[in-house]
């Protein structure tokens, strides 16, 4: 009887807890895509942030429903409650509910279809609204660049992923990477890059690449010392994003 009664009082604690958030508005939605790549250490990332009391759902889209551990995820995280590809038309609720989105293992299939416009599917849906509605999105793309567990070599490949990265970031996406996940909800994470900014980051750089041009926030303005070089793809990218160069005097 007491155990049944301990029982009874956790699930009452947990409602109220879980309607006070909801009223506050502070409860997110992470979702999967269908990579394990480093799934496990980004579990543990989220779990940590769910021992500060910090409450969300979870959203699986197709491939995640067939290619992940669901039933282990879910019991990591004990979300409120799980979104699958079915509930796409239950699109316009799941916006209004929850106030940011979480991708832990944002795949190439996703990235390319958010950065087209291409929304006919859950995840891909699910992020076009958020960015569209000026909403807060977090998405971590350390899975882009690897492939059937094999990371990226062919660099043709992966210019075209970091110029899909960039178009997400212009549209507003925020970088959430290794470690930081917790510096989310601490104010830590840059707007737009999920990592600080050295104001002196760039006064030695003799070449500025494309690469490079991933790490600054959209429509910043870089001070750049005489003699340094700015690749045309870098300036693409740049313009893309809303990045002004400026030459010292």
């Amino acid at each position: 009887m007491k155990k049944i009664a301990l029982n009874v009082l956790e699930g009452v604690t947990r409602k109220v807890n879980i309607d006070k958030a909801m009223e506050s508005g502070n409860v997110g939605l992470i979702v999967f895509t269908g990579s394990n790549v480093s799934l496990k250490e980004r579990l543990m990332e989220l779990k940590e942030l769910k021992n500060k009391s910090v409450m969300f759902s979870l959203g699986f889209s197709f491939m995640a429903s067939r290619l992940l551990d669901l039933e282990y995820i879910i019991d990591e995280l004990d979300p409120i409650e799980v979104y699958r590809e079915e509930d796409m038309l239950r699109l316009e609720e799941i916006v209004n509910r929850y106030q940011y989105i979480i991708g832990p293992n944002i795949t190439v299939n996703t990235l390319s279809k958010v950065a087209l416009g291409i929304v006919d599917s859950f995840i891909p849906a699910l992020i076009w609204t958020y960015l569209y509605n000026g909403r807060k999105v977090y998405l971590d793309f350390h899975s882009t660049k690897s492939y059937m567990g094999s990371p990226l070599e062919n660099k043709i490949m992966e210019g075209i992923i970091d110029k899909y990265i960039a178009i997400l970031k212009s549209m507003g996406a925020i970088e959430v990477i290794k470690g930081s996940y917790s510096e989310i909800f601490n104010g830590k994470v840059d707007e737009f890059t999920g990592r600080e900014l050295s104001k002196e980051g760039y006064s030695m750089k003799k070449v500025i690449t494309e690469k490079d041009i991933q790490n600054i926030p959209r429509g910043k303005k870089i001070i750049l010392p005489k003699g340094t070089i700015v690749t045309p793809l870098a300036k693409d990218t740049a313009k893309l994003m809303g990045i002004v160069f400026e030459i010292e005097k």
